[in-house]
């Protein structure tokens, strides 16, 4: 796993330079939005989906509250707990022993996952690509580049063949955008580039037949358990590094026409160690309904594989041609197809998790287009007439103007994540919407609920305030994420028909009685539901109440 020796300290030191003002840079529309907020809203410090994102924050509070497992809250049936999604609960414990708020530690988290991310790709492309300027080229497409999902916005077609465009819709399609939204998505990543490491060093020694060396069993052991961490903060991206390690060994295979025994006993240990921690994940799933029934629901299915093209067909073309034009680097970049490989047969497999399976998959793109360019298009081209005349003008030069092609290329690339960051940052300081910004008494009366320390009272409201409840609280709330909660579309009916001024109170006081609903959450967003008016209902009684929202808990009788 040596990385090239010719790259020198002063090299990395712009490298990890780089790292840092990029990390740095994604923090502009979290800032943008604290410094920002007007009087009556509070600041939610997120800039995407913010229905997932609270979910992270659930687990985060129940992990400030001492538990180490996770209880799903946006359910109102009672289950055991489960080491799934503890990622973020433990970072709840971090929280609770340091003292430090749950803003800080996810904010502390993400640019530390960022920062370890961006900083593993430089030593990942360096350990692919010994020229420096298709090295600099690759990392700097890994971490700013993406697809051409801006050119569907410029031809008026941002849900062409009803999807939203991967640049814009999916944190894990490219590098800038797992960086600016969760900490667990860098650190997967980070995770699945230390595995793709792994193999490739596994696989060189075999095919050198050094593969007894007892280097390569360390390493398989570090892999297996850099998996377990994988599998505790993104347990489906296994699955990438599974699928992958198998066409590997398959091209290792072809190419000693023999069985490398020592190679795959170490590509096993990869799996064999984090695979106490799969079967758990089994059991919880066979024996667990409420979490049976969240991975069912938590599906991301791929959207039509032209948007594949549109997110990655440059970098596939620039890709091809490697391959195609320069056949002695197949071996040394067999790995990287591997990967590729693996993504094109997971998007579309019958599993759950489609769309996250692209995961990472940007960096060997971005390593085999820099080569592609750098190393093959571009000496083709200045072999052309056009280029000959060029550089016989002395303000001219061929290292110029390729240094000037490629920053064209890395600029045309980049235009999405430019959009990108420009967007979330105009939301955060001028748009500011709603749930992104919260009104204030929300927080007002999610803070009345902390303090009756009555954890498990379930509260009923809309979705987007059981959705805030449950991540703030802790609380388990009738209705409040689209996967998490148990019979989502039921619930989504059950919770308009309480509002509805023309449902039967006896229909009402059956539902508050089979979830053994404690408190019923009032407010701009339940009006909307219907005309119902809880002040008329001898059955209710408000227990708390402030300029917009009013809590209701069932008279005892």
């Amino acid at each position: 796993m040596g990385i090239s020796a010719n790259i020198s300290r002063r090299e990395w030191v712009w490298a990890v330079a780089v790292a840092v003002v990029t990390a740095v840079l994604t923090l502009l529309p979290y800032w943008l939005g604290a410094v920002t907020t007007p009087d009556g809203r509070v600041y939610m410090h997120l800039i995407m989906n913010p229905e997932d994102s609270l979910t992270y924050w659930a687990k985060m509070w129940q992990g400030t509250q001492g538990v180490w497992l996770y209880t799903i809250p946006f359910t109102p049936e009672p289950h055991p707990a489960a080491a799934i999604g503890v990622f973020y609960v433990w970072l709840g414990q971090f929280a609770r022993v340091t003292g430090l708020s749950l803003t800080a530690v996810w904010h502390i988290s993400r640019e530390l996952a960022a920062f370890g991310l961006f900083v593993t790709i430089w030593g990942f492309t360096a350990v692919f690509l010994p020229h420096r300027l298709t090295r600099w080229a690759a990392y700097l497409l890994a971490l700013f580049g993406s697809g051409l999902g801006w050119l569907l916005f410029m031809l008026g077609q941002p849900y062409w063949l009803n999807a939203f465009p991967l640049d814009f819709k999916d944190p894990g399609a490219h590098i800038f955008f797992t960086g600016l939204t969760y900490p667990h998505i860098a650190l997967g990543t980070a995770l699945i580039l230390f595995d793709m490491l792994a193999l490739k060093t596994i696989g060189d020694q075999a095919l050198a037949g050094q593969s007894t060396n007892r280097r390569m069993w360390l390493i398989a052991v570090l892999a297996g358990w850099g998996n377990l961490l994988l599998g505790i903060a993104y347990p489906f991206l296994l699955y990438i590094v599974a699928v992958t390690a198998v066409l590997y060994f398959l091209y290792l295979l072809f190419k000693l026409r023999a069985i490398p025994w020592s190679a795959g006993f170490q590509t096993a240990l990869l799996f064999l160690i984090p695979a106490p921690l799969y079967l758990y994940f089994f059991y919880v799933w066979q024996t667990n309904n409420m979490f049976r029934i969240w991975d069912a629901q938590a599906g991301t299915p791929s959207p039509p594989w032209p948007h594949y093209l549109v997110g990655f067909g440059v970098m596939l073309v620039l890709s091809g041609l490697v391959v195609w034009q320069r056949p002695s680097s197949r071996p040394h970049f067999a790995i990287l197809w591997c990967w590729i490989g693996a993504v094109v047969l997971l998007i579309y497999a019958p599993l759950g998790p489609q769309r996250r399976f692209i995961q990472g998959v940007h960096v060997a793109f971005a390593i085999l287009a820099a080569a592609g360019l750098v190393e093959v298009a571009l000496p083709r081209l200045q072999q052309t007439r056009f280029w000959q005349r060029l550089v016989a003008n002395p303000r001219y030069t061929t290292p110029k103007l390729s240094r000037f092609i490629v920053a064209l290329f890395l600029l045309l690339m980049s235009l999405s994540n430019i959009l990108l960051l420009a967007d979330v940052s105009r939301i955060a300081a001028l748009t500011q919407p709603d749930p992104f910004f919260r009104p204030a008494d929300e927080l007002a009366a999610v803070e009345w609920l902390r303090a009756q320390e009555d954890g498990r009272a379930v509260i009923l409201g809309d979705y987007q305030t059981g959705n805030l409840v449950a991540a703030y609280t802790g609380q388990p709330v009738m209705l409040g994420h689209w996967a998490e909660t148990a019979d989502y579309e039921g619930k989504v009916t059950a919770v308009a028909q309480f509002f509805n001024a023309a449902t039967p109170d006896t229909q009402r006081q059956a539902l508050l009685q089979q979830f053994n609903v404690r408190y019923i959450w009032f407010g701009p967003r339940e009006q909307a539901l219907g005309q119902f008016q809880p002040d008329n209902a001898a059955y209710l009684t408000a227990v708390y109440q402030n300029n917009t929202i009013t809590l209701y808990a069932p008279t005892d009788d």
